[in-house]
């Protein structure tokens, strides 16, 4: 059950204020949906936010583990805390991040958390910041406060929303962060309801481990009072390779909304070319082990570089649609992609922005960055045919002789015609 690892475990934090308020919610009809481990997963997630369909009076519960493993923690991050209809409670996986704040406010990445799945997440804050250090330790830094300020632990009158669990050992009351943010099989494999009164919603255990189903909610075989699952596992894996995803409960409804892990961030399915000729891919075994997004190789950095490529490809796509459009550019003139972007390759915009631009000079020819005439730009002519002649020659005459030039009316002699365009 301990987490094994040198993490000063504190109590149990609830927030009063946001329990009334959910509870209130609730009394008034409104929905209320508890989403398992998201673990960086930012694009499934906003999917799965765009299939429930909320009012600004609904409300989900994210129960911990946002971060992490996946590609983007640090634009899931964001969307949960500039989302009022978002709520999160504290997960270990935050709690591990959390280590690499010093006393002194300085940021030392802890290496047990490095080697859990901390290298994507903080990869993902360098590439928000495009590279920029000092920014992302400045975001970091604020996100990491507001880890730290999450509860561990919603009670409501019918449900109970925690990460891991609890300790059936232990009175409710007296169990803190090591029995709420780390509890696994002694917790779930318990035969009996730790509250009969509530339903218990955790993540923290993926549902292969606690239903045996990979890809589905778990729900406990017994049952509270009235009728009710005593608890459900809410983890059913946003990287299991198996049935990817994320899951939303309806905490009124009991109704489960699913929505599978998006194609550009199964970063699992990538395998070990180096496994030879084994016919079947062993996702996990992947090199050096790596059970987390590319973004965490380097810290983000082959990210960036693939974007810059990316970029570059594009700018040099809008480079040559500006020349089938008649702008003649530098080939050394980066300060132009601008212009490129806010041209949107129309002729009226095109104008005005090569317009801002002055003339170059190309080995004593002046050059001009607009459409002009043939004379004024160099080279004269653009890329690609601008006309064609096709000839055909009757068979009296010799198959292989080709005629440079042809006379502008038909020789009735030789059987020769020309067509033009």
């Amino acid at each position: 059950m301990s987490c094994g690892l040198d993490i000063p475990l504190g109590p149990s934090c609830r927030d009063p204020s946001l329990e009334a308020d959910l509870q209130a919610r609730l009394d008034a009809g409104h929905r209320i949906f508890a989403i398992g481990d998201i673990h960086g997963h930012f694009a499934t997630f906003r999917a799965l936010i765009h299939r429930l369909q909320l009012t600004k009076e609904d409300r989900v519960v994210c129960l911990g583990d946002m971060i992490d493993r996946g590609p983007d923690s640090a634009g899931l991050i964001q969307m949960l805390r500039t989302d009022e209809r978002i709520v999160c409670i504290k997960g270990n996986h935050e709690q591990m991040a959390l280590r690499s704040i010093t006393e002194n406010g300085e940021i030392e990445l802890w290496q047990p958390w490095m080697r859990r799945g901390g290298k994507s997440t903080w990869g993902s804050y360098i590439v928000r910041a495009k590279g920029d250090l000092w920014q992302a330790k400045s975001n970091f830094f604020e996100d990491a406060m507001w880890m730290d300020s999450l509860p561990t632990q919603i009670v409501l009158d019918e449900v109970r929303l925690v990460h891991a669990g609890y300790d059936p050992r232990m009175p409710l009351d007296s169990q803190g962060e090591k029995e709420l943010l780390w509890i696994r099989k002694r917790w779930f494999q318990h035969d009996k309801p730790v509250d009969p009164e509530r339903m218990v919603l955790f993540g923290h255990s993926t549902t292969t481990k606690v239903g045996k189903n990979a890809g589905q909610v778990a729900f406990s075989k017994f049952q509270l009072n009235d009728g009710r699952p005593a608890w459900v596992g809410m983890d059913i894996g946003a990287y299991n390779h198996v049935s990817p995803g994320l899951a939303a409960f309806d905490v009124t409804s009991l109704n489960v909304i699913k929505q599978p892990t998006i194609r550009s961030e199964r970063w699992f399915e990538s395998f070990n070319s180096q496994l030879g000729r084994q016919r079947k891919k062993k996702y996990w075994r992947q090199t050096d082990g790596r059970k987390e997004a590319w973004v965490a190789e380097h810290y983000g950095l082959g990210v960036l570089q693939a974007s810059h490529r990316k970029e570059h490809m594009t700018e040099k796509k809008a480079r040559h649609r500006l020349r089938m459009a008649g702008v003649v550019l530098s080939p050394n003139d980066h300060s132009f992609s601008h212009l490129e972007r806010r041209a949107k390759y129309t002729d009226d915009s095109l104008i005005e922005s090569v317009e801002e631009r002055a003339d170059w000079v190309h080995k004593g020819k002046r050059i001009r960055l607009g459409p002009g005439t043939e004379s004024e730009r160099f080279p004269p002519h653009l890329p690609g045919p601008t006309g064609f002649r096709i000839h055909t020659r009757s068979g009296s005459n010799r198959a292989g002789k080709r005629h440079a030039q042809l006379p502008d009316k038909p020789n009735k002699k030789d059987g020769r015609r020309k067509i033009s365009s």
